[in-house]
């Protein structure tokens, strides 16, 4: 049965208070932590400090966490002066598949899991101001699908394939995030992560593996328990890419819903429906990492010379292989075309795509030649699990929306 899966990782949702309920709540917040382990941290001076909760002061911005087990939700409360009168902003971040008492970090969460999720989201035992699932809009969906690696390849070092990843494309308007390294005296990205951020999209494709190892680090680090071995060695294989949909593109997909769809506040029912999900990991997917399988630089010349081209463009493809793999980046390669050549070579990268070939190629020296398309592959096992009737509860419903998807794209099955 298939590990990877597609869906949703994280949300955020939010809604306004006035100063008086917001003062409630936090006397709420101060009683139930005398029962369950809260941590709350106020801003000061642009830092989150440790907060010592009183009723009679409440911070302009501060954050609540469960102490210890994560149980998919905390809370980020601050005042917002565009309204006349002090407003203040409650913002709840979920992992939906956490809050329904299913904590591996490995999982996407579906449609189907919302339901659950929405129950164990009010949270009326702590304060009746926290309101109910619906009283919300939802702000930001982190749409995801974690690849399995060993679904599709031999087990391989995942820093490798993360390698390969980091040589895919840039989209226009997107940059890559980095940090300054002080021992090389230059900015560059975290090895374990290709970070793309925009205005209203980010997206961020990592080993998870090596995401939890240092997060477990910066944990013991900051006096907190580390992640357990378990849960770490659970991830080795998994690769996940993310598209994070910041506010302005949640609200732009929310303004696509017909009321007669989903006459809910947060459209969360459109939102989160499996179509949605495919159509969202699946554009982002190919207009970064592309559409073919990943090739060694002689594979895929023997490919493209076994198509029997003409020669002109037999080469053509070819050098586009070759220029890619001397940038080592297809956005390093794209990046030095300019005008009717740049025009040139996207087109040409289309024509790559139509043979199932990655203009970005393996290194000789790993000894494989061929490594498949991670989100071909899924939807392709997908679609046999789907025929076998074997997982009905996830991949029925991924494969249903994988056809409804192509239904609606007017798109071929794989």
């Amino acid at each position: 049965m298939l590990r990877s899966s597609l869906g949703c990782h994280t949300m955020t949702l939010d809604m306004s208070l006035t100063e008086s309920d917001t003062y409630k709540l936090l006397s709420d917040f101060i009683e139930y932590s005398k029962t369950t382990a809260l941590k709350m941290y106020r801003l000061k001076e642009g830092n989150y400090i440790t907060y010592f909760p009183s009723p009679s002061y409440l911070p302009i911005d501060f954050k609540i966490y469960f102490d210890g087990k994560d149980k998919g939700i905390h809370w980020h409360i601050y005042s917002d002066d565009r309204y006349s009168g002090m407003v203040y902003i409650i913002k709840a971040t979920i992992n939906p598949k956490i809050l329904i008492g299913i904590i591996d970090y490995l999982t996407a969460a579906t449609y189907s899991d919302m339901n659950i999720a929405i129950v164990n989201f009010e949270s009326k035992k702590i304060s009746s101001l926290l309101g109910t699932f619906n009283d919300y809009k939802i702000k930001r969906v982190d749409y995801c699908i974690n690849i399995c690696l060993n679904d599709f390849i031999p087990a391989y070092d995942p820093a490798l394939i993360m390698n390969l990843i980091k040589r895919s494309d840039i989209p226009q308007h997107y940059e890559e995030w980095m940090v300054y390294d002080y021992d090389s005296h230059r900015k560059k990205s975290r090895p374990e992560s290709f970070y793309l951020y925009s205005k209203s999209v980010n997206i961020n494709c990592y080993s998870k593996y090596l995401q939890l190892l240092n997060r477990s680090q910066e944990n013991v680090e900051k006096r907190y328990a580390p992640i357990s071995p378990e849960i770490i060695d659970a991830s080795r294989n998994i690769i996940r890419f993310e598209v994070q949909c910041k506010y302005h593109k949640t609200y732009s997909l929310s303004q696509q819903v017909e009321n007669l769809e989903n006459n809910s506040l947060n459209k969360y029912k459109s939102l989160l429906h499996p179509v949605k999900c495919i159509e969202i990991v699946s554009s982002y997917y190919k207009k970064i990492i592309e559409k073919g399988d990943w090739y060694t630089l002689p594979e895929a010349v023997r490919i493209i010379q076994s198509k029997n081209f003409n020669s002109q463009k037999e080469q053509r493809l070819i050098s586009a292989v070759k220029d890619v793999s001397q940038c080592r980046s297809l956005a390093k390669a794209k990046a030095s075309c300019q005008d009717k050549e740049l025009i040139a070579f996207k087109n040409t990268l289309k024509e790559l795509a139509v043979l199932n070939i990655n203009p970005v190629t393996i290194p000789r020296e790993w000894n494989i030649k061929h490594i498949p398309n991670f989100l071909r592959a899924y939807f392709t096992e997908v679609m046999k699990e789907f025929s076998e009737f074997s997982n009905l509860d996830v991949n029925l419903c991924t494969a249903q929306g994988y056809l409804d998807y192509c239904k609606i794209f007017k798109c071929p099955p794989i």
